[in-house]
């Protein structure tokens, strides 16, 4: 972990479905690392810093969760990175969205245990 890295929680690389709304708009748009706290979120239009938008993870079935978020920071797009924003969740995740999330992160522990890279 690089010393300017505030995280205290640790975060895994996934990528899955996660939509928000703000101002009135659902965008669509995917995860690269989600913690128990928080999220990357990449996204061509990341809420203002300080913005309160509302997560929808796809649920068991056709059936969405929606989560409460603030967004903490974001960036542009640059020839090294992709544009999103960091955000950290206001309640907790629900149980359909942490077995999803965990699923994956014990696949990946499970690759790199064996030595494999995912």
């Amino acid at each position: 972990m690089a010393t300017s890295d505030r995280r205290i929680i640790q975060r895994f690389p996934v990528d899955f479905r996660v939509d928000f709304i703000h101002a009135g708009d659902y965008m669509i748009s995917c995860s690269k690392n989600i913690s128990m706290d928080g999220m990357f979120i990449n996204t061509s239009t990341p809420a203002p810093v300080g913005t309160h938008v509302n997560l929808i993870f796809p649920g068991e079935g056709s059936h969405e969760v929606e989560v409460a978020a603030l967004v903490v920071w974001n960036r542009e797009e640059s020839s090294y990175q992709k544009p999103g924003m960091g955000v950290q969740f206001l309640s907790p995740l629900p149980q359909t969205v942490k077995k999803g999330f965990f699923r994956d992160i014990d696949r990946i522990v499970i690759l790199s245990e064996k030595g494999v890279s995912s």
